[in-house]
């Protein structure tokens, strides 16, 4: 059952009637407002008969980002007896939405499917769900555990141009909803859960996750990367307040404004020129005195009037006061500093990888998971694909060749089982 979705009055209506009420604050531009539909339809079902679960659309609305004070989105807000009892902004998972409403509704109860997979596919981008479709397709039980939504950082990418197939290009959620359609198509399953810890050695193997705990013959690791920081004293607190990771997700909150973009490869390129259709002016602050991004984004760059650049140069701090006020930077060459007002501070710096949860248990070089062309890790019967792994280049199409390597690699091993 899909959320409902109401203008303001319905809204007021329905506070005001005491109900207890899960509001989405979304808008159709914001990438992840998009990744969690998925989820927060599902939590309409879980919780039917103990919530009304509804959505409203701020770009419909004049007006109402200021009176609700939404400053990030999707902002979820739930209410009762007509009073706001909390928010939870930009879930990164299901499972922190259910932890938000766990102490507030009826705990839903998860348990142990006791069911042995074949396979079981941790993460749900363009690596993921490729080894689910190649493994559904040799007649494997695949089962791909995904967080919030598939395509992985894919589906935060406004534009697709480089993957073969599409000569107009794609957008990054649009493919990865496609994936995961063709994957299931050959029934492939997907269960939406938070996986919290993982016995990669044991015989079957062991997932415990926030929908409870699964076991597989074959473990794929597909947890793919989460953007790096500047590591500066007050980053994380004026996240939603200036400062952002995702130029497709929140690019449209800074219309008119000045804004930084930090870093010098393919991302950064790629926010600039998102940005610079959407703001008055963007600044590309980059350590280096030339691009690292690929060639195609040089031109383009060179040649749009509202981009700057400030080579050679770091920023030291972030100026603010409720929010961000602008930059400090600094020359690396010559050590000479200088203040630039801003808006906001757009963080395009890399990836870094998602193994915490392996830790311990796989070989891992400079945090990634070590697994050469084959996949296969150092544990018998768990591969990893995609940006988790070693490789030279994280590309959209070098994730999804590693999920048929993996699903081939991991039929001789099953097959050695018997």
């Amino acid at each position: 059952m899909a959320a409902m979705h109401i203008d303001e009055k319905r809204l007021n209506e329905l506070i005001k009637n005491g109900d207890t009420l899960l509001v989405d604050f979304w808008a159709p531009w914001c990438g992840d407002c998009r990744r969690i539909e998925a989820a927060y339809d599902q939590i309409a079902d879980e919780y039917a008969g103990a919530m009304t679960t509804v959505k409203i659309n701020v770009d419909e609305i004049e007006g109402i980002r200021e009176r609700e004070d939404i400053r990030r989105i999707p902002t979820l807000r739930l209410y009762r007896d007509g009073q706001l009892l909390g928010q939870i902004v930009e879930p990164p998972a299901k499972a922190d939405i259910d932890a938000f409403l766990s102490g507030i509704l009826p705990k839903r109860q998860t348990g142990d499917d006791r069911e042995i997979h074949d396979m079981i596919i941790i993460g749900g981008g363009p690596g993921g769900y490729t080894t689910a479709l190649y493994a559904a397709r040799a007649g494997l039980d695949a089962l791909v555990l995904e967080r919030l939504s598939a395509g992985g950082q894919m589906a935060l990418t406004h534009q697709i141009d480089n993957y073969p197939g599409f000569p107009e290009g794609i957008g990054g959620f649009e493919l990865a909803q496609q994936m995961q359609q063709q994957a299931e198509r050959f029934g492939a399953k997907t269960r939406l859960a938070d996986v919290q810890r993982v016995e990669l050695a044991a015989s079957p193997k062991k997932i415990e996750t926030s929908e409870g705990t699964f076991y597989a013959r074959t473990v794929v690791i597909a947890t793919g990367a989460d953007p790096r920081r500047l590591g500066l004293p007050n980053e994380q607190e004026l996240l939603g307040r200036g400062v952002a990771y995702c130029a497709a997700c929140d690019g449209m909150f800074y219309r008119g404004k000045t804004v930084a973009v930090v870093g010098g490869g393919n991302s950064a390129a790629a926010d600039a020129l998102l940005l610079s259709r959407i703001v008055d002016k963007v600044i590309l602050i980059h350590r280096r005195d030339t691009l690292r991004a690929t060639k195609i984004y040089h031109q383009p760059l060179m040649e749009t009037k509202n981009v700057e650049f400030r080579w050679n140069s770091v920023v030291t701090e972030i100026l603010s006061e409720d929010t961000v006020t602008g930059v400090r930077i600094r020359n690396v060459q010559t050590g000479e500093e200088e203040v630039i007002p801003l808006g906001g501070v757009f963080v395009s710096i890399g990836r870094q990888p998602a193994t915490a949860l392996v830790e311990g248990q796989l070989a891992l070089e400079n945090g990634y998971i070590l697994a050469g062309e084959t996949t296969e890790t150092s544990l018998p019967g768990v591969y990893a694909v995609g940006d988790v792994r070693t490789k030279p280049l994280r590309q959209v199409a070098t994730a999804v060749a590693d999920g048929a390597t993996a699903v081939h690699m991991a039929e001789e091993y099953l097959a050695q089982l018997g």
